[in-house]
């Protein structure tokens, strides 16, 4: 399994992701995998890692590049102390609608990517990121084959 971390150029500036890709000769589909309000960290990666394993480039970006450095988090302890005061001001930094902006970036980046097959992609997200991943799908259904939340 191949794992690269990159920047995408996003609405509001430079989001930094990371792209797991299967061994192997490509080219693959690819599926954008947004995150949680933990945002990313190994969980993340590890299941993205599930997908790319499964045949697919996997993109993940990074939801609250707009909010800065954090993490990553780990969220039996961020629960045990005071959530809101942690994760409050990561998520008020994007949206659903903020979230689908973005997605015209990491589209633009996958189709600059010689191992990515076809221009339709796969969403999918958890928690949080399932909302986005529907919106997303919602704002560019020419462009998004599937989605799962």
């Amino acid at each position: 399994m191949k794992h690269e971390q990159v920047t995408v150029a996003a609405k509001d500036g430079p989001c930094n992701a990371h792209v797991l890709t299967p061994d192997g000769e490509g080219p693959w589909p690819a599926v954008i995998f947004y995150t949680d309000a933990f945002g990313i960290r190994p969980a993340m990666i590890e299941m993205a890692t599930q997908l790319a394993g499964g045949g697919y480039v996997v993109l993940v970006p990074d939801l609250f590049y707009r909010f800065g450095p954090y993490g990553p988090l780990v969220p039996k302890e961020v629960l045990a102390g005071d959530f809101r005061a942690i994760i409050g001001p990561m998520m008020a930094s994007t949206d659903n609608l903020r979230a689908a902006a973005d997605t015209a970036g990491f589209l633009a980046y996958l189709d600059s990517r010689s191992d990515v097959a076809g221009d339709k992609v796969g969403t999918t997200g958890y928690c949080m990121g399932g909302g986005m991943a529907i919106s997303a799908a919602g704002a560019y259904p020419d462009r998004v084959a599937a989605v799962a939340s």
